[in-house]
């Protein structure tokens, strides 16, 4: 058995970061049979045997290739995160690269597979401590390890974050090289139960708010522009039955009628800005070469809702004192 050299070092960012991207393309709003893996890099340094990781960068996901459903590097990849690595983390301080990959296993046992395999020799030929982190969203969030054999039992977890990082114990046996689980540590937390169902949460936020490719931007529209309907409806609706109210002579029931539709409107409001939310901090997670052509349309997705209800309430209180 091999002894692992030294820890992989992370901390939360990375980790959110982890869960983001893997769970937008492999949560239960997706079939099962249509879940695809995800691919990124972990850009960091090394300190003695540890492995410090700083930042994990999505890459790519699943695509068909000649009828094969695969998750890898192309030349164009490659191309890219050599060119990352250069302008954006080699001039750090300390210098940064390279240190190693991260991609899902989504519904299935951690492990590397033979073309798993066959990726980690590219990275661990450059650097021998580089590491291959696999992570399976169903793995936190139901706390059980999937057999690797049908007929298994199922192993029940605790306190597991859903993924392992492994390391070829000798490279220069190609693809017949064996491999090893390297331990990790977080920075900047400790995991208990609290770390645990946080990340389970988030993971949901992630199912519920990150639509995969571009149908974030569809999904994004869509979701406003109901939600701003809804306002519309909301104040129109009340602006005309107070106009009905006067008619009748009914002038002292105003501001009742006001305050009372003023906060089911308030529940509309603050139940889409929560999403809405939601959806400002998913963006931060789109693949590398997604977000050059997608921020500028979320950021105008998201501008139109907060310039529409910037003054909501405040004009939803004046219909209480509008002359009609």
């Amino acid at each position: 058995m091999v002894t692992p050299r030294g820890k992989i070092k992370l901390n939360l960012e990375i980790y959110k970061t982890i869960i983001a991207t893997t769970v937008r393309y492999a949560n239960v709003k997706i079939p099962e049979e249509d879940w695809a893996e995800v691919y990124g890099l972990l850009y960091g340094y090394i300190d003695g045997d540890d492995v410090i990781v700083t930042e994990a960068i999505p890459f790519t996901h699943t695509k068909k290739q000649r009828h094969i459903l695969k998750v890898e590097f192309d030349e164009e990849d490659y191309a890219l995160a050599a060119s990352i690595e250069t302008d954006e983390f080699y001039v750090r301080d300390p210098p940064q690269y390279i240190v190693g990959w991260y991609h899902s296993h989504p519904g299935i046992k951690l492990m590397l597979s033979q073309d798993d395999v066959k990726n980690q020799l590219a990275w661990q030929s450059n650097n021998p401590l580089a590491v291959a982190l696999v992570f399976n969203p169903v793995r936190l969030q139901k706390q059980i390890e999937v057999p690797g054999r049908k007929g298994d039992p199922v192993k029940q977890l605790h306190l597991d974050t859903g993924f392992l990082n492994f390391r070829l114990d000798d490279p220069n046996r190609g693809l017949e090289a064996a491999f090893h689980i390297v331990p990790f540590e977080f920075t900047d937390l400790n995991v208990d139960e609290s770390f645990i169902s946080n990340a389970q949460e988030f993971a949901r936020y992630v199912t519920r708010a990150f639509p995969r490719g571009d149908e974030v931007i569809s999904e994004y529209t869509r979701y406003i522009e109901t939600n701003l309907q809804k306002l519309d409806e909301a104040y129109n609706g009340t602006n005309s039955y107070l106009t009905t109210l006067i008619r009748k002579g009914e002038n002292h029931r105003i501001p009742q009628v006001v305050e009372t539709q003023m906060q089911e409107a308030s529940k509309i409001l603050e139940q889409s800005n929560n999403m809405i939310n939601i959806f400002k901090i998913m963006k931060d997670y789109l693949e590398y070469k997604e977000r050059e052509r997608m921020i500028p349309q979320i950021d105008e997705i998201l501008n139109n809702w907060d310039q529409k209800t910037a003054n909501y309430i405040e004009n939803f209180q004046k219909l209480a004192s509008k002359e009609h």
